[in-house]
């Protein structure tokens, strides 16, 4: 079974090779931070989810979680997302301070797919692009590997 790094809450990339992968594919976030409980959410987008938070987090009064993420294929779908979403927030008057959010992790999950959606952007979740990563490094492994009889 593949080892997995909790980071903020979400399994991660263990090893360097993945991790390599993963910055070979240059993937962007958009994410759903915020306390334990849930509420209220820093919402953003980032290339770095996890220096993202490590940022956000002295600020913070309580840990943060990432409660969700979306991964797209570069930086510009997932602001898109992001600006798409935070619109939808703030003609419902959720915006609190910033980009801080009174709403629930579940509700931002689906608002997140939604804007993807109507932008025509294709995203992964979290555990899918996990997935693809380590594919990739499967599949790289089977092609250098030479069986001998």
């Amino acid at each position: 079974m593949q080892k997995t790094e909790l980071v903020y809450g979400l399994p991660w990339l263990q090893t360097k090779p993945e991790r390599a992968i993963f910055d070979e594919l240059q993937f962007a976030c958009v994410y759903a931070a915020g306390p334990l409980g849930g509420r209220p959410l820093r919402l953003g987008a980032s290339t770095n989810l996890k220096k993202r938070i490590e940022c956000l987090q002295p600020g913070s009064w309580e840990p943060l979680k990432v409660h969700h993420a979306i991964w797209t294929t570069n930086e510009a779908f997932a602001v898109r997302i992001f600006n798409d979403t935070a619109a939808l927030f703030d003609k419902a008057n959720r915006r609190l301070v910033g980009d801080w959010f009174d709403v629930t992790p579940e509700f931002t999950i689906q608002a997140f797919r939604i804007a993807a959606e109507k932008a025509n952007i294709t995203f992964l979740p979290h555990d899918a692009m996990l997935e693809k990563v380590r594919g990739i490094r499967a599949k790289r492994l089977d092609k250098g590997i030479v069986v001998r009889r």
